[in-house]
């Protein structure tokens, strides 16, 4: 099985978690490494240079980036269901189960604490009186 083609995030060599900062200063130093003037006479100076520039250039706008993001991840997808093997969770719903989790609680909480209160302010309803059974 041939080797997935490079993200952008490859190309800067950082995570897809990156901060802009982290992005940009990325950028900057392959920038310097592999700027043609520094590196005149390699024909691959300008290639890498137009990647490093076209990866920065979507990575660095935030509307971009998240297009793109939503892009690999329906391509992880895609793939995974071609493999026959199910995709792994995103990281989305992985950072949202501990909000699902307080939820629960919360609401677990508020249905105990309101049958406790509705039990203590409806007074018991006295056994029904039988025939035959006074005194």
């Amino acid at each position: 099985m041939g080797a997935s083609p490079a993200t952008y995030y490859d190309i800067l060599r950082v995570s897809r978690r990156a901060e802009p900062e982290g992005v940009r200063c990325a950028y900057r130093r392959l920038a310097q490494r592999y700027h043609p003037d520094k590196l005149q006479g390699k024909a691959d100076a300008v290639r890498v240079m137009a990647m490093l520039n076209e990866a920065y250039a979507v990575l660095s706008d935030p509307d971009k980036r998240a297009r793109y993001d939503r892009g690999i991840e329906q391509a992880q997808a895609r793939a995974a269901l071609a493999a026959g093997t199910l995709a792994p969770p995103s990281e989305s719903r992985q950072a949202a189960w501990p909000w699902c989790l307080l939820f629960a609680t919360i609401a677990f909480t508020a249905a105990s604490v309101g049958t406790v209160a509705y039990r203590m302010a409806v007074p018991a309803v006295a056994a029904p009186v039988q025939a035959g059974a006074s005194k």
